[in-house]
Order: structure tokens, then C-alpha cells, then sequence
């Protein structure tokens, strides 16, 4: 017997693994899919190409959680204070993982998810007023 996936689950399930992806240590996912390791170290090699991969890390991140709560758009400060949280979450993670400290280019990544997250806030709030049924 089959209980269906009650609808609040089936609206934050993509939302929530989302947010597990996210905050997993990329390093962990490499020990355990040696051929992940081989394409990211091919997409990532740069520092610039890292930068990006956050940016598209914390960019889909704030868009899926805008899309699942769209009055986030309208409090933008308890927008970015959960999308902060997520990316202090995910490099406190990364140093755990990684057994060191924090360096300069830790503050980088958080300053590019949050570029990223205002970037995404921006583009929803002006898409939200160029239709009138948002309004």
C-alpha cells in the first residue's frame, strides 16, 4: 500500500535537497563519486571557474527558495539572512571537513553567494513587477 507525498512535502522536497547539495562538502562527494571528482576538476580548475560554481550554487539556491516562498521577494532581509545562513553553513561544513581554518578566499565564496542571492532578488523583484497579476 502507497501513501501519497502529502503536498507541503512535494512542494519543499527539491527545495530541501537543494539546500543539502548545497551545504555538503564538495571534497565528501568526491571520496565517494570519483568520477564527479574528474568533472568538477575539469569545470572548476580556476579560481574564476570556483567563483562561478558558487555564484551558480547560490543562485539557484535563491531562486528555488523564492519560487517556494514568493513573499520572500517582499522581506528581503530574512531573504538574505537564510541564504547567509546557508553559506556560513556550507563553509563551516567545508572547514570541518577539511580540518583547517578560515582564509581569505572563504570570505570570497560568501561574498560571491551573497552577490549571487542579491542578483537573483533583484532579477525576481523586477520580473514580479512586469506582471500585472503579481501586482
Amino acid at each position: 500500500m502507497t501513501h501519497p507525498i502529502p503536498p507541503a512535502v512535494a512542494r519543499l522536497s527539491p527545495l530541501l535537497l537543494l539546500v543539502l547539495f548545497t551545504l555538503l562538502p564538495y571534497g565528501w562527494f568526491a571520496q565517494h563519486w570519483p568520477w564527479l571528482d574528474a568533472v568538477a576538476s575539469w569545470l572548476f580548475a580556476t579560481e574564476a571557474a570556483h567563483a562561478v560554481g558558487h555564484a551558480l550554487s547560490f543562485g539557484a539556491l535563491g531562486a528555488a527558495l523564492l519560487t517556494v516562498f514568493p513573499a520572500l521577494c517582499a522581506r528581503p532581509g530574512l531573504y538574505l539572512a537564510i541564504v547567509l545562513a546557508v553559506a556560513l553553513g556550507q563553509e563551516g561544513l567545508q572547514l570541518l571537513y577539511k580540518g583547517r581554518g578560515v582564509i581569505v578566499n572563504d570570505m570570497t565564496d560568501l561574498g560571491t553567494d551573497m552577490v549571487a542571492a542579491v542578483v537573483v532578488l533583484a532579477l525576481m523583484r523586477a520580473a514580479a513587477r512586469n506582471r500585472p497579476e503579481a501586482l
